[in-house]
């Protein structure tokens, strides 16, 4: 039998026991401490992820927050352009509107002045009718009261001043109705030369003043301003006074003057003359025939300033001495030019120039067809043209028969003006100086078959610049009419259309269409590009904005129109797009606003 145990080792097992006990529940409390450890790394971990995925948010938030401030910005630059190019825009539409104003209050001021001078004559047309009536019913009066003729003498008497009274009024307003019919008379046409276009504006009015009397064989040129005509010599068989007079017609006022000159050339008659103006105005004369009749070659030059003659010597190969040349200048008034003539035995259709400055004459040949020869024409330069119109084919029997006076006295003034029947020319041609120089014809003169009362051998036309006057005799012969045809060649015409074009180009800018498609829910808005270098855009950015201010992007592409859905009915939305070159320039349409359907 086995000893037993006495208490005291009973006591000494009982700490061992308890420190197992410890171990045991230290054991248990690790384990439950890396539990929680794990518990507490796992939610570290999903912190981190959820912190991360946060960070992720706010830089997206970030860039878009810095995406819609550029965007405000450029669009609030835009804007501020748009506001500035609209200020523009209204300075000078307001200046286009004050210029229509005032063009529409003149125009309104010569409508009254118009309907009072209609008004006007409408009762003075009444009167003179009036007047008309009572003379015949006063005539049946005394054919059937011839008894009466003495007792009723005074009342005639006062009635006849009446009449004379009314058939004055009746003059004067016949007057202002023939000078209306002539500007009435004013055309514009558009006439194909050459295969160009030419614009031809002709206009007629009437002369007033010292009005002289028509003439042939004279010589008519135009100042270098184109202010005056100037109209010397020349042969008349009622007026001898002719030969030496001197005519001057303002084309500002339409009044003839005839100033007395003192040293004048010798009695002349088809001569030719022409102006320039470089440094001051000054007439040429050359050629014509003296009043017994010998042909001459020598030039003189009228000052219009001191109205006093000088001859002038010159040098070179000056033309033969003739009759009825035609004398035009250059724009310059560096050289003249001579053209055809009748040097006493045939008619001639050659070309001279005269540089002025040397006094030196030379010859020049064209080529193409040439014009007939001819006299009494007239010549003159417009840019590079050489123009000749009307004359004279052959020398008209009238004239010698008009010379014979003169010759009598002691000269041979029939021989030199010739025998023949003479041809009117109306036709004209024109020497291209740039290229040839060639002669081409520009007009057949057909027109001139209706100019009955035109004489053989007057001249009374005269080109300046693009304009060509021709002076009309009146029953009288008196040159109280005159005819101005402007004409505006095909290189003119062309830089007019240029210009037109120019100012009818569309605006270089980015334009929002006004008619959208508009539903409850959607829009659809569309776009014009700018019409210059739209083919570098390289995309378009639509932008939509609430009433609330809240603006976003819709479409980015290289569309021109983009349908914006889930709208809000009845709402207004603002558009706006932007178009992005290649070079990374880009530029902004004007805002429109549009409503959804309610």
């Amino acid at each position: 039998m086995p000893p037993k145990k006495d208490k005291k080792d009973e006591k000494k097992e009982e700490p061992e026991d308890k420190v197992q006990a410890e171990l045991a529940a230290l054991q248990g409390a690790k384990q439950d401490m890396e539990l929680g450890h794990a518990i507490l790394v796992d939610k570290l971990r999903q912190c981190k992820a959820e912190n991360d995925r946060l960070l992720q948010e706010i830089d997206n938030y970030k860039a878009r927050i810095t995406n819609a401030t550029q965007d405000y910005v450029d669009i609030l630059q835009h804007r501020e352009e748009q506001i500035k190019a609209a200020d523009a825009r209204a300075g000078t539409l307001q200046q286009q509107l004050d210029k229509l104003q005032a063009e529409i209050a003149q125009k309104t001021e010569e409508i009254a002045k118009l309907k009072e001078v209609n008004a006007s004559q409408a009762e003075r047309l009444e009167d003179a009718a009036s007047m008309v009536s009572d003379k015949e019913r006063l005539e049946d009066t005394v054919k059937k009261q011839h008894d009466l003729i003495e007792q009723r003498g005074a009342e005639i008497k006062v009635s006849k001043a009446q009449i004379d009274s009314k058939d004055a009024a009746l003059e004067k307003a016949r007057s202002q109705m023939e000078e209306l019919s002539l500007r009435c008379q004013a055309t514009t046409q558009l006439r194909v030369l050459f295969g160009e276009v030419w614009l031809v504006q002709t206009t007629h009015v009437k002369l007033k003043g010292s009005v002289p009397h028509d003439r042939e064989y004279n010589v008519l040129a135009a100042t270098a301003g184109g202010k005056q005509l100037v109209l010397h010599g020349g042969q008349s068989r009622t007026h001898e006074s002719v030969a030496r007079e001197t005519a001057v017609l303002s084309l500002d006022t339409l009044q003839w003057e005839q100033p007395e000159t003192t040293v004048h050339p010798t009695g002349l008659l088809a001569h030719t003359a022409t102006v320039t103006g470089r440094n001051k105005l000054m007439v040429y004369i050359f050629g014509g025939m003296t009043i017994d009749g010998h042909l001459l070659n020598d030039l003189w030059a009228l000052d219009l300033d001191s109205m006093t003659w000088s001859h002038c010597t010159c040098y070179g190969l000056a033309p033969s001495a003739r009759k009825g040349a035609s004398l035009c200048a250059t724009e310059d008034g560096r050289r003249l030019y001579l053209v055809g003539g009748h040097d006493g035995r045939t008619l001639l259709n050659d070309c001279y120039y005269l540089e002025v400055e040397r006094l030196m004459w030379s010859q020049i040949t064209p080529s193409g067809p040439a014009p007939e020869p001819r006299e009494q024409h007239v010549a003159a330069v417009l840019g590079k043209y050489l123009f000749i119109t009307g004359g004279c084919s052959e020398a008209p029997a009238a004239a010698a028969a008009g010379a014979g006076s003169l010759a009598a006295a002691g000269g041979d003034a029939a021989a030199a003006v010739g025998g023949m029947v003479g041809k009117r020319l109306t036709d004209t041609y024109v020497l291209d100086m740039y290229t040839g120089p060639a002669w081409e014809q520009l007009d057949d003169g057909a027109w001139g078959n209706n100019l009955v009362w035109l004489k053989q051998m007057s001249v009374n036309s005269v080109m300046h610049g693009s304009r060509l006057f021709t002076l009309r005799p009146n029953l009288h012969e008196q040159l109280e009419e005159l005819m101005v045809m402007e004409l505006t060649l095909p290189e003119d015409i062309e830089r007019m259309k240029t210009a037109k074009r120019r100012d009818k180009e569309q605006v270089n800018v980015l334009e929002l269409l006004s008619d959208a498609a508009a539903t409850s829910s959607s829009l659809e808005v569309s776009w014009r590009p700018p019409s210059k270098n739209s083919e570098r855009i390289t995309g378009y950015k639509l932008m939509v904005a609430t009433s609330t201010g809240v603006a976003r992007e819709v479409f980015q592409g290289k569309g021109l129109s983009y349908t914006v859905t889930g709208l809000k009915p009845a709402a207004e939305y603002v558009f706006c797009v932007k178009a992005t070159y290649d070079d990374g320039s880009f530029v902004w349409s004007e805002s429109k606003a549009f409503t959804t359907k309610s």
